[in-house]
């Protein structure tokens, strides 16, 4: 419908004072033209949380070791970045070590991955294990990998880095520092006031309206309630960041900002820059309707299966406490 037919249509249907039953009709509407999609999205997630995700690697990051502290980094457009990131994090201080797991959104670069990570399980990475996505699930990735964590028993933090971030030698103690049971501790956090742009500053250790997930620190309890994937709109599912959010809020934990101090680069390549609009919708979605969303009862035995499978069944490298 054109611009100016559709003021007419609009001023016609106000004066008949009939808008409230044409705005019904158009979000229907809407809804019935998004459905398959919707479907076609919620369907590849629950069959990963179902089936799992295979790696060619070892698999170790999904066990429930809790000698090393586990790590998800999302991969989509940076694969400059990578040996710069695991000598980073190979660095870390503070006698932790981590088991990192890659979960890559763009197989094309597939081949620079596999090669990044031959022999770079040493210093503070204890191992690396590497998933090929065969579809862009964005930010998502981390939490479903951490569902599939959980699933095996694992049971404790969860840390979360984006690869445009250098982080400083004591970042993991840094978080490790603040954690707790029924917490999210983020560097990117922030107070809102009646916007997700109108936000404010906070100091370190300081409660926050919104959490990032890059730089991020939780407890991978957060995601054993089907609730989490289950009530994410698909239209929101790149944002997972003010999903996490709202949803650490809603079950009462607590979400604060970290004492770390944390470096962006290549900010002009990142996934956020076309989500812009869709900030403040979620916002207002959160505030108006996340609540009922999310007091509809959701439960998916079968989700409970899924696991990291590496091609070593059940191997568990030095250092895990099955080893």
């Amino acid at each position: 419908m054109q611009p100016d037919l559709r003021h007419r249509v609009r001023h016609a249907i106000r004066r008949a004072r009939l808008e409230p039953l044409y705005n019904t009709a158009i979000a229907t509407a809407r809804r019935v033209k998004h459905t398959p999609a919707d479907l076609r999205w919620r369907r590849s997630i629950g069959t990963i949380l179902r089936d799992g995700v295979p790696v060619s690697t070892s698999g170790v990051w999904g066990t429930d070791d809790t000698a090393t502290v586990p790590m998800v980094m999302c991969l989509w457009n940076r694969p400059q970045r990578i040996d710069d990131v695991l000598d980073m994090l190979a660095s870390l201080e503070g006698g932790t070590r981590i088991r990192l797991l890659l979960w890559n959104n763009n197989r094309a670069d597939a081949a620079v991955y596999d090669r990044a990570i031959r022999g770079a399980a040493r210093g503070s990475i204890a191992s690396i294990d590497l998933f090929h996505s065969p579809r862009n699930v964005g930010g998502l990735g981390r939490f479903l990998a951490s569902r599939l964590l959980a699933n095996a028993g694992y049971d404790g933090p969860v840390v979360f880095l984006d690869d445009d971030q250098n982080v400083s030698p004591t970042f993991l103690t840094d978080l490790l520092r603040d954690y707790a049971e029924r917490s999210v501790v983020a560097w990117w956090g922030f107070s809102l006031h009646g916007s997700y742009w109108r936000r404010a500053e906070i100091e370190p250790g300081s409660p926050a309206d919104h959490a990032g997930t890059g730089g991020t620190i939780l407890d991978v309890a957060l995601v054993r309630d089907d609730r989490f994937f289950s009530r994410l709109p698909r239209k929101f599912a790149f944002v997972e960041d003010q999903w996490m959010t709202f949803v650490a809020h809603y079950k009462g934990w607590r979400v604060v900002k970290a004492r770390t101090s944390i470096e962006l680069v290549l900010e002009e390549t990142n996934q956020y820059h076309g989500l812009l609009p869709l900030k403040d919708e979620f916002y207002f979605f959160a505030r108006d309707r996340g609540a009922r969303v999310m007091r509809r009862s959701s439960r998916h035995p079968a989700w409970r299966r899924g696991r990291l499978r590496g091609t070593a069944t059940g191997s568990v490298q030095p250092g895990s406490k099955r080893a």
